[in-house]
Formats: C-alpha cells, structure tokens, sequence
C-alpha cells in the first residue's frame, strides 16, 4: 500500500483519538453536571452536540475516501473498518452524554433530592471503561481490552441494585417519583456508555488479531 494511503491512515488515527478526548469530556461534564447540579455545564454539554456530531461525519467520510481510492486489504482493511466502528461509537456515548444532560436540565425544574452515591460510583465506572478502551487503542494492548469487559459486569450490577433502590424510593415517597424516574433514565446511559466502550474494546481485538469476539467472546480476547 502506498506511503500516501498510510499517511492518511496515521492522520485518521491521530483524529480519532482527539475525538475520543473530545467525547471523554462530553461525558465527564454530563456527570459533573449532574453531580454538582451545574445547569450552564449540562447546556455546554447539549450545545457541543453539534460539533460532536460533525467530526463524526468527517472522519466517516475520510474512511470511505481511503476504501474507494486505494481498495485496501487484510491488515489495512481491518484498520479502516475498525476506525470507522469506533468513530460511531464514540459519536454515540457523546449521545448519552447529551442525554444524561438533558436529564440533568429536567430534574432541575423539579424539587432537589440526593444523587444516590452509587449512581456517582456508576458514573466513575462508565467513563473509566470509555479511557482504557481508548488507551488500549492508542497504545495496541490487547491485554488492557479485558479489563473493560470485567468492567462491564460491575457497570450492569450497579444499574440493577440502582433500580432496585429506586422502586423502593418511590414506593416510600410518591411525590419523588418523576425524579427517580429520570435518575432511573440516568443510569440507563452510564450502562449504554459501558456497553459502547465494551464494543470499542472489541474494535481494539479485532484490528490487532482479527478475532471477532462479539456475543460473549470476550474470554477468548487475550
């Protein structure tokens, strides 16, 4: 392949790791605003969205100029198609940024009630599982991709004893019940954010082995 085409590759790659510093801070800020109830960082959130959503499709675009003109194969195939998944993930955990945002902006208008403090260890979880995915792209370390599965267990076990301290909470105080709800809808992004740094993990085995480790692989990863 040529020196152009993987100039062109290092470029997309640099980009996409920018991005994904990008999207970290997306959603860092959500959760801080929701933790401090910081109103103007849930709006910077939500108004960044665009900006978010544009690099998305550029970098999309770039991926497909690369598979048109130079047709690639085998090692620089599986690098395009593996960049192109994770740009659409990190657009999309920059979705349940926005939302968790936007759920933030809703209880806001409501009466206060505390921020269980497990949601907040959630949270922490989530986005850690977002940075070693990360890392373990920028620095090919497979090995690092297991932890976020591992990871990924805890982030669903914390959302269903959230649940079910949540229920609990209404069944005891009725007139919170809009605001559990939307702390219910909270952590349904934290896992979908866990979920899409699981799947960038797997972008991570497949461009360094070609192993396709989706439905339940994961043990096999390293």
């Amino acid at each position: 392949m040529s020196l152009h085409f993987h100039r062109e590759v290092d470029r997309l790659i640099d980009d996409l790791i920018s991005f994904g510093e990008q999207i970290e801070d997306q959603l860092g800020e959500s959760i801080g605003a929701l933790m401090e109830r910081d109103i103007e960082a849930a709006k910077r959130v939500i108004k960044n969205d665009a900006d978010m959503d544009q690099i998305e499709v550029e970098m999309e675009e770039e991926c497909l100029k690369l598979l048109a003109l130079h047709q690639p194969l085998a090692n620089d195939l599986r690098q395009i198609v593996s960049i192109l998944k994770m740009n659409c993930d990190l657009e999309r955990v920059g979705d349940h940024a926005v939302n968790i945002a936007e759920r933030v902006l809703d209880l806001d208008a409501l009466p206060p009630i505390d921020i269980p403090k497990k949601i907040l260890a959630m949270s922490k979880q989530a986005r850690l599982m977002l940075r070693i995915s990360l890392l373990s792209f920028v620095e090919s370390d497979q090995l690092l991709t297991q932890g976020v599965f591992e990871m990924d267990d805890e982030v669903d076990a914390f959302q269903k004893n959230i649940f079910s301290q949540q229920v609990k909470a209404i069944e005891k105080t009725p007139a919170e019940a809009e605001q559990r709800i939307l702390l219910l809808s909270i952590c349904k992004q934290l896992e979908r954010v866990g979920d899409l740094a699981s799947n960038i993990a797997e972008d991570v085995v497949y461009l360094m082995s070609g192993d396709i480790i989706r439905h339940g692989g994961h043990e096999s990863a390293v």
